[in-house]
């Protein structure tokens, strides 16, 4: 077949595609004609044929024109492609599920309240694609402008983004969407805004406070495994270590003035970042209380005996 050589319309009652659809794929360059007659007639190649295959594969598979375009010229690979491709077709697979069981949800009640209407509304437009570019929209207003690290911020968001199970109940949906409306609260931006102008300075290296603050919370939960409280002898140690060290990050002095500022951003931020937390292990499975909550909350009690 090789040496053979079709004409367009030949190629049309091989492949049951149309000409016009064949003449579509031609002059966007996915199929290209071997040769031309001298009457300027479109003429293909056994090549073509498999060509023509390899194209209508990939559409089946949901794959772009772009893309198509960009694996026949060798400007990225299939496998790629195909994995990009797989991992969208999951993401719409999940979330036609739980489209699926927030409409089971809704039939099943004889007349839907606002609160069924609105998990309704929840499950069908929030993706997670939309709520991360939410909290990136959130984390860029908190920036305010100012520099702020890109790891760092990476970091943080993979850390903050919730995923909505396939089957959720009620009171995960409610906690996807009370996230959802943190993130959308411009007081609590302007909140987290005015905290961030504090901590994000030129002089802050924001890499040796997070190495502090992970090895000061694995003290804390050690510590607080072996029953012991913010009271301890322990603690104040645990705390003297984290006010000396999250100074040195900030290039502040471990002061008094210091720690009556650690003090009031917690007495400021805590609850909401708690509850944000409850949420997140909500969604999770797990425990409503925020296991980051409880070592804060113990940290910040054993930091009261300093001075």
């Amino acid at each position: 077949m090789d040496d053979q050589i079709f004409s367009i319309g030949e190629v049309s009652k091989l492949s049951g595609i149309p000409v016009r659809r064949l003449r579509f794929y031609s002059d966007k360059g996915l199929l290209p004609p071997s040769a031309r007659t001298e009457s300027g007639y479109r003429m293909y190649s056994g090549a073509d044929l498999a060509r023509l295959d390899l194209v209508l594969a990939l559409r089946e598979a949901g794959v772009s024109l772009t893309d198509i375009r960009k694996i026949l010229a060798n400007r990225t690979s299939l496998a790629d492609v195909l994995a990009l491709r797989l991992q969208t077709l999951e993401t719409e697979i999940r979330s036609k599920r739980r489209i699926a069981t927030a409409l089971r949800m809704a039939l099943k009640i004889h007349e839907p309240s606002p609160t069924d209407l609105r998990r309704l509304w929840t499950v069908t437009r929030i993706s997670k694609t939309e709520f991360r570019a939410a909290l990136e929209r959130f984390y860029d207003d908190v920036a305010g402008g100012a520099p702020m690290d890109a790891a760092w911020k990476k970091k943080m968001m993979d850390a903050s983004t919730p995923d909505l199970p396939e089957d959720p109940a009620a009171e995960q949906i409610d906690a996807w969407a009370e996230l959802m409306e943190m993130l959308s609260d411009k007081a609590y931006a302007a909140e987290m805004r005015a905290h961030m102008s504090n901590l994000w300075t030129e002089e802050f290296d924001p890499a040796a406070y997070a190495q502090a603050a992970d090895a000061t919370f694995g003290r804390v939960r050690a510590a607080m495994d072996n029953g012991l409280g913010p009271q301890s002898a322990v603690a104040r140690e645990i705390a003297a270590d984290w006010l000396a060290q999250s100074a040195r990050a900030m290039k502040r002095a471990p002061d008094e003035a210091f720690l009556d500022w650690q003090l009031e951003q917690y007495r400021k931020h805590h609850a909401r970042s708690a509850r944000y937390q409850e949420l997140m292990a909500l969604l999770q499975g797990q425990a409503p209380q925020a296991p980051t909550g409880r070592e804060w909350s113990w940290i910040i009690d054993a930091m009261k005996q300093l001075f």
